[in-house]
């Protein structure tokens, strides 16, 4: 007897531990919690995006939000495998938010959010929006017109009334002021908010990478993984397309337009995405301010003497068709030799009938679709029979 329970004890010491989970659950509650179970065997690393980790233990995982806003402190979310027991919340900085996963229902105040549901297949869950106005992703709007989908309003002003009825376990927000936003408000009234900061990410696969933050209320991990790889490799096939010209064919190129009631044109820094895009396609932005993280208004003089022989301009700006609508708000474009070429362009080819537009929405999740569009205008001999997802070129009438 004592040989066969020795033998036992052996072959029980042999086993894999319990830690050896193959999946997350992406589905139901843990049924009997052991202590020593890793129940996040599938783990995300975060590679480009700048503002925000997460942090695993067997049971629960920290995710924290950095630079949500101009002074924004650090935001906690500790999100505890269901069925399993939460950590003390004095482990914790004041603040900190607790939420069980895979979380249930949840409402969305911003379209940039939409697309990573899609992507990762959770469009069943969205219960809320702020507003349908201006999403472009048809399968939301068919859920809102069907009554399925909740509008709840915007910033300080959202109808916490709806959203209690609703009974969300997630509601994911953003930052700008908290004196306007709507995180203040909803954290008052109780309900878990998480702050999406993908907006001040200053890399395109930074901003990309900000899925595995949804996935991650999700246990959605493994699928994040896989849809990012995917979109770096597509990103940087077009970029090793780019980098293959030489410098003195890159064009020069002119972003935005004079606007009126800002009295400014605004120039993206060196440092900001957008910059980055237009480098990453083989093109140099012009009157871009090197090393800055932000756009740098200037006035129509600085912006004419500087943008006039661009070779392309893009620009980017709303309620923009045509080369005529451009004449319209000032006849000095007609100066500019990108115009007189025709070599302008705007990223509204794809816009809802409110003017919501999809290179806001579907390309923040997607920047190697934008990608491919910079690289076919600037280099349409690389990408000859492309396909624009964004962009379309803007000519006169009758042309």
């Amino acid at each position: 007897m004592k040989a066969t329970l020795f033998t036992l004890f052996v072959l029980l010491a042999s086993l894999p531990p319990a830690s050896a989970l193959d999946d997350n659950l992406t589905a139901g509650c843990v049924s009997a919690y052991a202590a020593d179970v890793d129940y996040f065997p599938q783990k995300v690393e975060i590679n480009n995006a700048a503002n925000f980790t997460v942090e695993y233990h067997n049971n629960y995982k920290v995710l924290n939000v950095a630079d949500a806003f101009d002074g924004a402190p650090g935001f906690d979310y500790v999100l505890v495998q269901c069925g399993t027991p939460a950590p003390p919340a004095d482990d914790f900085a004041d603040g900190a938010q607790f939420i069980e996963v895979p979380t249930g229902d949840l409402i969305t105040l911003s379209t940039t959010q939409l697309p990573a549901l899609t992507q990762l297949g959770l469009l069943d869950h969205l219960i809320g929006v702020d507003s349908g106005f201006y999403i472009s992703s048809p399968a939301v709007t068919d859920m809102i017109a069907a009554g399925e989908v909740a509008e709840v309003g915007f910033g300080a002003e959202v109808n916490i009334e709806l959203i209690l009825e609703l009974e969300p376990q997630l509601v994911m927000s953003y930052g700008y002021n908290p004196a306007t936003d709507a995180h203040p408000v909803l954290q008052e009234a109780g309900i878990f908010t998480a702050l999406d900061a993908s907006w001040r990410e200053l890399s395109p696969l930074g901003r990309a990478e900000w899925l595995k933050f949804t996935a991650l209320f999700y246990n959605q991990e493994a699928q994040a993984d896989a849809i990012y790889e995917d979109i770096v490799a597509r990103y940087e096939a077009v970029q090793a397309s780019a980098a293959a010209v030489a410098d003195e064919d890159r064009p020069t190129v002119l972003i935005n337009a004079f606007l009126g009631y800002a009295d400014a044109w605004f120039i993206p820094g060196g440092e900001t995405y957008v910059s980055q895009l237009i480098r990453d396609a083989g093109g140099d932005l012009l009157l871009s301010e090197e090393g800055s993280v932000s756009s740098q208004a200037l006035s129509f003089e600085l912006a004419y003497e500087g943008g006039l022989e661009a070779d392309i301009w893009l620009v980017e700006t709303f309620g923009v068709y045509s080369a005529d609508d451009m004449l319209a708000l000032d006849s000095r474009f007609g100066d500019f030799a990108a115009f007189q070429s025709g070599d302008i362009w705007n990223n509204n080819r794809d816009e809802n009938a409110n003017g919501g537009n999809n290179y806001y929405e579907w390309g923040v999740t997607n920047p190697h679709l934008v990608l491919a569009d910079l690289l076919a205008i600037f280099h349409p001999d690389l990408m000859p029979a492309h396909d624009f997802a964004f962009y379309q070129r803007l000519t006169s009438e009758g042309e």
